[in-house]
């Protein structure tokens, strides 16, 4: 059987974690005057040319030794989901736009970082995305990393000229969520 006790504490420690969790976090709202100006949503997508060297013999004690080299690449910073001028595709599924492919490596490229004893794969198209907020919080102005859902609701609100209101991750580091207001 249960103690009065235990009955009580038990069920209320998730209801604690949520408190001590939440304390870590801050909200701010924007300037509903200068909804549009006081915010910037930032999509920075990224094409990376990345070759792959593996052993020719691969040992058994050390099977998947690989090594990971990296070539050219190309930014596209997309700002409020307005389509930048130097976009090369897009916008994709999610509403970001793309830049444009950059060279490909070519053969003496992948083969002067080749190694003895390692054969090179074929080089590979690696897609990244970076989010970031910027925003004023009392008279300063701020930018924070932030993911796909906090980017998208700032597009909305931007597009509807609205303020949003945001969640800052703990030591206001990142940015959460964001609501339209």
């Amino acid at each position: 059987m249960r103690s009065p006790i235990n009955a009580w504490i038990n069920p209320t420690i998730p209801a604690v974690l949520l408190v001590l969790v939440s304390a870590g976090c801050t909200q701010v709202t924007t300037n509903a005057v200068e909804a549009t100006s006081d915010f910037e949503a930032k999509a920075a997508t990224t094409y990376t040319w990345q070759v792959e060297y593996v052993p020719r013999i691969a040992g058994q004690d050390r099977p998947n030794d690989r090594r990971l080299e990296q070539f050219e690449s190309s930014t596209l910073v997309n700002i409020n989901g307005i389509r930048p001028d130097a976009a090369g595709s897009g916008p994709d599924s999610q509403g970001v736009w793309w830049p444009v492919l950059p060279p490909e490596p070519t053969v003496d490229d992948i083969e002067s970082r080749q190694r003895q004893g390692e054969t090179a794969r074929p080089p590979a198209v690696i897609k990244g995305i970076d989010y970031q907020l910027t925003f004023n919080q009392a008279g300063e102005t701020k930018t924070l990393p932030t993911d796909y859902d906090v980017y998208r609701e700032a597009v909305k609100a931007f597009e509807k000229e609205r303020p949003l209101a945001l969640t800052l991750g703990p030591q206001d580091k990142s940015v959460l969520q964001a609501e339209i207001q």
